[in-house]
């Protein structure tokens, strides 16, 4: 076993439960855990390190010109519940490798390099990519009720305005990371340089009906607003399929009021997420959704947009620099968007360039205990990434 291989492996086993998944949530004893492990192998390869006022680790190699901006590697170290090994941990443990590549061949990088991971990337009720939007000063921790979530979790307003870094000194941020779809391992593709980051759009939608008697209310006259809430899914999800074969729609969350099984539901809330590239496709996809919900009778619908993350393009400079280096390597590769969010978006929309490298997902499988990645893709990734790096180091862009 590699290197690489087996610090990601003791790195992200730690949260292991008793069906062989993983649960590392944000700020939880296990994140905190695995954070001190991978600090004590920073430390070892004579890094500067801290964990800064969120929970981010960050590591940093000084360079050789002190007039030189940094080169930023990394991803995120929580999962969801019940996840697996990979997901963010991969693109810490692979930082980590460049870091030690370096170390081994004796190479004093003339940037800086600066390697985080960050806290609670996944879906939170601080939003997903608390730590790396507090990073970027992203984050607006003085939203009403936000401080009340961040007590929750031992955080305060402060600790999240301290986090804060000067990013104009960040000469870009790379991120390595499976795919978490299926399109590499389909196709038999090693790699993936990531175009952009779709964008994720969210909307609770409450259906209205009436609430009654299970028993003596005749099916003419019910106004069962999971019935209704039902029929604006199937439309939807049919919609989907059609409008455009890179547009996805989930419904992940569902929750009925009264919730008796007597009682006819008077009221049916859900969450309804989008993702797409192109902003012109899910306006045109929420748009549908409405009409349709006019449609559907005996049921009055509301829509509350409560998130939006709207799609990053990768910079081309950065896609066109991962794609050399895998053509002279003779990687066998493809430009392609990513379906997920990362960390990476946060230091887009705050004006860093961005780039990022996926390896496949055995199956397409990810935030599940099943998710995998083959050793030698691990390897080959992290290969990618460490050239990229110093290509970086020795032209620029």
């Amino acid at each position: 076993m590699s290197r690489l291989n087996e610090l990601l492996q003791q790195a992200g086993n730690i949260g292991r439960n008793e069906d062989d998944s993983i649960t590392r949530l944000g700020f939880s004893e296990k994140y905190f855990q695995a954070l001190e492990f991978l600090k004590g192998r920073m430390q070892e390869l004579g890094m500067q390190v801290e964990t800064d006022p969120v929970g981010n680790l960050h590591g940093v190699l000084q360079g050789s010109d002190p007039e030189a901006k940094s080169i930023v590697i990394g991803s995120h170290m929580d999962t969801v519940m019940q996840g697996g090994v990979y997901d963010g941990m991969l693109g810490v443990t692979g930082a980590l490798e460049v870091a030690a590549r370096l170390k081994d061949e004796g190479r004093t990088l003339r940037h800086p390099l600066e390697i985080w991971g960050f806290n609670m990337e996944e879906s939170s009720i601080l939003g997903g990519t608390f730590g790396s939007r507090c990073v970027t000063g992203m984050l607006d921790p003085d939203i009403p009720g936000y401080a009340e979530k961040l007590a929750k979790f031992g955080c305060s307003p402060e600790k999240a305005k301290a986090a804060k870094r000067d990013i104009s000194k960040y000469e870009c941020y790379l991120e390595y990371h499976i795919e978490q779809g299926d399109k590499l391992d389909h196709t038999g593709i090693d790699v993936g340089v990531v175009s952009g980051i779709v964008s994720i759009i969210d909307y609770k939608v409450t259906a209205k009906g009436m609430s009654n008697h299970a028993g003596t209310t005749m099916m003419a006259n019910r106004k069962d607003a999971l019935v209704g809430m039902a029929k604006l899914i199937v439309a939807a999800e049919e919609r989907a399929r059609e409008l455009n074969d890179t547009l996805v729609f989930t419904v992940g969350k569902i929750a009925v009021s009264p919730g008796q099984e007597n009682v006819i539901p008077g009221q049916a809330v859900a969450n309804f997420e989008m993702r797409h590239m192109d902003k012109a496709v899910t306006d045109q996809f929420y748009a549908d959704i409405q009409a349709f919900a006019k449609e559907i009778p005996n049921c009055e619908f509301e829509f509350v947009n409560t998130s939006a993350k709207y799609s990053t393009p990768c910079d081309p400079r950065l896609i066109k620099l991962i794609d050399d280096v895998c053509t002279e390597k003779g990687i066998s590769h493809i430009i392609m968007p990513s379906g997920a969010g990362h960390d990476a978006n946060s230091m887009a929309h705050e004006g860093v360039p961005i780039g990022m490298i996926f390896v496949p997902s055995v199956k397409g499988i990810s935030h599940q205990g099943d998710e995998y990645t083959k050793p030698e893709h691990i390897d080959l990734g992290a290969d990618v990434l460490y050239q990229t790096v110093l290509k970086l180091d020795e032209n620029g862009f």
